[in-house]
């Protein structure tokens, strides 16, 4: 029996002025004004006498040498404000901001000891009380000499550079700032280095490996490459640009495949194909493409390669159809041409052709798309789980190319993402939209040669773009990890079969961990719109391993040895839920120091999925598969399910709930909230002792796991002694709302165990290439103010710290306690405070979508239905509200 999810409601005729956060008291780090003109005033200098007073020299020919437009380089020590404002100012064209991680920055400080990191010692970021931008914390210096700062990027001019001359020599001399220009003082007091953007900016260390694994593999083969130019404010600068950059192209040889332009994320991107001396030339950061100013990044083509090997196919029965659809098509995938009349499929999907038609897909090729769409339909196929009871959209971008599904070779992939939603939701070519009701999309599909290095990449600035303007969720796989690691303490795989399985499991986790910085998620994981979903060591297989094969976690449900690493942007809870992925195995490589990496071994585990019949062509065949598609699939698979759920509680309403602007938010907060640490939170936690402080140790299961496993039956399973309330609202900047919580009567008797959850989904414009990306952050708060809601309950401990939360857009608490009885009086209640801020000036009047859900919990042993008395209290607050 499906849960009912009760319509919570507020009094919005009053108002609520916002709570004011609490000073951070941390220490932090400054540098004396006096030491910046003696540590790099000499080279600044220089370099800003080179352009403007020298003419002996020539610039082009000198990477190295700033010059009129060539984007200019400010590395920031900190989180300084917008750059946008202080650029302006001296008619310098803003380019982007990004989070880096700066290193030769220890000279400047003297670290000393380490500061609290309490969760409520720490000020809201979002607040106006918070402390200033301009403040660097004293623990952020690592010991490696490397530090959080941020890199801002111009295009100048000569007056620009002569502008930017003269505000350094008054601050040099000591001087105040010119009117207005104050901020500009403050760059320069956190200024670490003054350069150009230049070869080893555009051709990143993986992208030198990817090439030249590319070039190893397919000799004297042409190769395409994706090329990001400059996104320039002027139109007629942009065609431009682009004009120089295609010459530049055909000179070398090459073709140009596809060109695309978002304005609304400062994204402009060509795809090329060049020769194979072209391509050395890039690896070695040489030859007039390394060389380009228009250029600002180069890398390997977009998308997603999936292959398999062997498959072990496995025959399913083909049952009686159970009947047509009945639900509106909420749901969409974005994946592989699914076989559309497997058994599992039959009468479940809509398949919509735009850039890949059936023609481009041969039926016996079609492993990707059937194995998502199946999950997304039955679940795993070794469960009994009935099929959904609406139809999927499809929109196919994947086509076999050889042995692998990956997009096409010819298109940009974010031009075939963008066009796919655009067509669900407006429709193209003059067309109705092909689903007007969907709100929840599947990207089980990822950039295998971008990881997250803590920028937000075009993808996922699109995914965040798209989410926001069409109210959807996406729901993204953290992608899967390929690259083995080093498991040092055991000498051999042999050692490593012996070892106990507990041992052997810390150990592995243990490894992952130290390995983090080469296992981040692959883009667009780290989109702040959508729910990203890591996977976990489970499926239901029965199957015994054999000996010979190494099962790393046993039991144990842990994130699976290829599920990509957080955080997210400014170190957000990404992933930011966990649900099953299907089992991988320890496989080992030899040597110096013993490596490993998951893998299938779909002989004997993983999860039942549909798969094509490679000879006959039959459509009842299924393979065992593992990996985070899986369980982003499945993640969509559970709020296609909440649906039927919430058109049971909202049958009534005037406006269908997936037609509100709060669709998406409600999605997203009812999947995670079935989602905690629990007892694997805990073990991982305690094994992550020589972190050091709690946080510490917080963040690393919060990077591999987020705010935890999902149990969607917590949200959908009906329970007498379990009662889920749903708000949903849209809020301003600077506004509070209050939300007044029914406390069961039955609780003021007992001395039992009891839990509340709370959880808080939003979307949130973005400004792209900002520092200010997420541009409106909400947070919670008890009556006090703080993160306590009652009396009755305590925020337990296993789960992210509060200041993670709170730079995403998903906000996930577990309170629990089983002390005495707390005394109340009947029809009590209890308050929740949703408050929205946001350091953008453009932000004031934007309605922010949110939903806020809110379960209570009480032991088993109190056999009373707890439901049926909140349900009254909220029927009768609604009408009071209405």
């Amino acid at each position: 029996m499906a849960q009912e999810i009760l319509p919570l409601s507020r009094n919005k005729e009053k108002k609520h002025d916002p709570f004011k956060g609490n000073p951070d008291k941390r220490k932090r780090l400054t540098i004396p004004a006096g030491s910046q003109a003696q540590r790099i005033g000499s080279s600044i200098d220089k370099r800003l006498s080179d352009v403007l007073d020298r003419t002996d020299i020539k610039v082009a020919d000198d990477p190295s040498a700033l010059a009129p437009e060539r984007a200019l380089v400010m590395e920031i020590i900190g989180s300084p404000e917008r750059f946008v404002n202080a650029a302006r100012k001296i008619d310098l064209e803003w380019l982007a901001e990004e989070v880096a991680l700066l290193h030769g920055v220890r000279a400047y400080f003297d670290p000393g000891v380490d500061a609290s990191d309490d969760d409520d010692g720490e000020a809201d970021d979002d607040d106006a009380t918070a402390f200033a931008e301009t403040d660097v914390l004293l623990n952020e210096v690592h010991p490696a000499d490397e530090m959080p700062g941020a890199i801002y990027l111009g295009m100048p001019t000569k007056a620009s550079f002569e502008k930017l001359r003269s505000l350094w020599d008054r601050y040099k001399a000591g001087k105040a700032p010119p009117d207005k220009h104050g901020d500009w003082w403050k760059l320069f007091g956190l200024l670490h280095v003054l350069r150009p953007w230049g070869p080893e900016d555009r051709i990143g260390d993986a992208t030198r490996r990817r090439l030249k694994d590319d070039r190893y593999r397919r000799v004297g083969e042409d190769l395409r490459l994706e090329i990001d130019l400059w996104y320039r404010m002027d139109a007629a600068r942009r065609d431009e640009a682009s004009a120089e950059f295609r010459t530049a192209v055909l000179k070398l040889g090459g073709s140009i495949l596809d060109e695309f332009r978002i304005d609304e994320i400062r994204y402009h991107s060509v795809l090329v194909n060049l020769p194979s001396e072209a391509i050395d030339a890039i690896i070695e950061r040489t030859g007039p493409l390394a060389l380009a100013d228009n250029v600002m990044s180069i890398r390997p083509q977009n998308g997603f390669r999936f292959a398999i090997e062997e498959p072990v196919s496995e025959r399913m029965p083909d049952e009686a159809d159970d009947g047509d659809p009945e639900g509106v098509s909420i749901g969409a995938m974005l994946d592989g041409y699914p076989v559309e009349n497997h058994v599992t499929l039959r009468n479940r999907l809509d398949v919509v052709e735009l850039d890949v038609a059936d023609s481009m897909a041969p039926v016996k090729k079609r492993f990707h798309g059937s194995a998502m769409a199946s999950l997304i339909i039955c679940g795993d196929l070794h469960e009994d789980n009935p099929r959904l009871r609406r139809r999927l959209k499809v929109v196919p971008v994947l086509v076999p190319d050889g042995d692998v599904e990956t997009t096409p070779k010819d298109k940009l992939a974010l031009r075939m993402i963008h066009r796919a939603v655009v067509d669900l939701k407006e429709g193209t070519g003059g067309q109705d939209p092909s689903g007007p009701d969907v709100v929840i999309i599947n990207h089980s599909i990822c950039d295998e040669a971008f990881g997250f290095a803590g920028s937000i990449s075009p993808w996922g600035r699109l995914l965040d773009y798209l989410a926001w303007k069409y109210r959807v969720l996406f729901v993204v796989s953290a992608g899967n990890i390929a690259e083995t690691f080093e498991l040092p303490n055991y000498p051999t795989a042999a050692d490593m079969r012996k070892a106990t399985p507990d041992h052997r499991r810390a150990e592995m986790l243990r490894a992952i961990d130290a390995a983090k910085a080469m296992r981040t998620m692959f883009s667009p994981a780290e989109s702040v719109n959508a729910l990203t979903v890591a996977a976990a060591h489970c499926d239901g297989s029965t199957a015994t391993l054999p000996a010979s094969k190494t099962d790393p976690y046993g039991d144990v449900a842990a994130p699976i040895l290829g599920s990509g690493l957080g955080h997210g942007f400014n170190r957000s809870v990404k992933p930011d839920v966990m649900l099953p992925g299907g089992r991988q195995v320890a496989h080992p490589t030899e040597g110096p120091i013993l490596r490993v990496h998951g893998r299938e071994f779909a002989d004997h585990i993983g999860q039942k999925v549909a798969m094509p019949d490679v000879t006959l062509g039959r459509l009842d065949f299924t393979r065992m598969s593992a990996g985070t598609s899986n369980a982003a699939a499945l993640a969509t698979r559970t709020g296609m399910l909440i649906g039927d759920v919430l058109d049971a509680s909202f049958e009534n309403a005037e406006v269908p709930w997936y037609r509100r602007p709060t669709a998406p938010c409600i999605l997203k907060a009812l999947i995670a909230h079935g989602a905690s640490w629990g007892d694997l939170g805990q073990y991982m936690s305690d094994i992550h002792i020589p972190a050091g402080h709690p946080n510490r140790r917080k963040e690393a299961v919060s990077r591999a796991m987020g705010y935890g496993a999902v149990d969607r039956d917590r949200v959908i399973g009906a329970a007498l002694n379990r009662v889920t309330l749903l708000g949903e609202d849209s809020i301003t900047k600077g506004e509070r709302h209050m939300w007044r919580i029914p406390l069961p009567d039955e609780l003021q008797s007992y001395a039992e165990f009891r839990r509340i959850v709370v959880t808080l989904a939003w979307l949130t414009p973005v400004t792209p290439n900002s520092s200010q990306y997420r541009t409106v952050g909400l947070s919670l708060h008890g009556a006090s103010g703080k993160s306590d809601i009652w009396d009755g309950v305590n925020r337990v401990g296993h789960q992210p710290a509060i200041g993670f939360g709170k730079r995403g857009t998903l906000i996930h608490a577990v309170y629990e306690d089983e002390r005495k009885a707390i005394p109340f009086l009947i029809g009590s209640d209890f308050e929740i405070n949703v408050q929205a801020a946001s350091k953008m000036p453009q932000m004031g009047g934007v309605m922010v979508p949110y939903a806020l859900a809110i379960t209570i919990e009480v032991a088993n042993s109190i056999k009373t239905d707890i439901s049926s008395s909140v349900r009254r209290r909220v029927m009768t607050q609604s009408r009071a509200s209405g």
